[in-house]
């Protein structure tokens, strides 16, 4: 079985002249498969719609994606699978042509085997020192163009931490590098209300499942300084919750310890 299809072919060649290439000019998703089923699949294809809405990119239909995905999906075990929309090829340079086919990437890999291991000892976080463009139009896509992630995971590995914070150019916070973020902030959960970065899957189930009050707040650096516990949520992953930041040790709090183990008791 490849891991690999585009437009539904087992194949791994891109076009050159693929938009998503060249300009990043698409969307993706990425969805963990438990032998073969999605339990977050109508959270990722809300964002997933509402992002073609926004770019004016053809949307699929939602059940052959799916179709594609399971295609790549472990008949018994889990499962990551990407799927990406590019608006295809053609136009002139950032002029698209209106009238070109999209064209479906569908990637999958093997499930992290580090996660459990993570979730037991936690994460080493630093605050990055990339900041997030604010007030744009594509606040909340999962949209192809990552760079700032990209130069903010380098900056974080050549640290030697797991994680980064990632704050805008006003200082407030906004998510970490493939994750979104919630606090324990003067006794209360709260998560950062910044205008940008990525309207995050795993923080939205869980604050739709939890049944806490999860706030979202503005906070600059100051405020970050004083939460007392961190957890780090995306999709994949789940909470995994902070042991650090900038070599201030978190604790593990009760509530952040549930939203842990809502997550495994519920999903994987």
């Amino acid at each position: 079985m490849s891991s690999s299809l585009v437009n539904g072919k087992l194949q791994t060649l891109v076009p050159a002249n693929d938009r998503a290439l060249l300009y990043g000019d698409g969307l993706f998703e990425t969805v963990v498969f438990r032998a073969g089923h999605a339990p977050l699949w109508p959270l990722h294809w809300q964002r997933f719609e509402h992002g073609c809405q926004v770019l004016g990119l053809l949307c699929p239909d939602p059940e052959t994606v799916l179709a594609q995905c399971r295609q790549l999906c472990s008949a018994t075990g889990m499962s990551v699978i990407r799927f990406q929309l590019s608006r295809g090829s053609g136009g002139r340079a950032y002029w698209p042509d209106e009238q070109a086919p999209p064209r479906l990437f569908v990637q999958g890999r093997a499930w992290p085997a580090e996660i459990s291991a993570v979730r037991q000892r936690g994460l080493r976080l630093h605050s990055s020192s990339v900041r997030l463009a604010s007030d744009s139009s594509l606040a909340g896509l999962k949209h192809c163009n990552r760079l700032e992630q990209v130069m903010a995971a380098r900056e974080c590995a050549r640290a030697g931490f797991d994680e980064a914070l990632l704050f805008n150019g006003q200082g407030r916070l906004v998510e970490a590098i493939a994750s979104n973020l919630i606090l324990e902030l003067d006794g209360k959960l709260v998560t950062p209300d910044a205008g940008c970065g990525v309207a995050g899957v795993g923080l939205r189930w869980i604050m739709e499942q939890a049944g806490l009050d999860i706030q979202p707040v503005s906070l600059d650096s100051d405020r970050v300084t004083a939460s007392t516990s961190i957890v780090v949520i995306n999709s994949v992953a789940g909470p995994r919750m902070a042991v650090e930041l900038d070599g201030r040790s978190l604790s593990f709090s009760s509530r952040c310890r549930a939203l842990q183990q809502l997550w495994v008791d519920s999903l994987w």
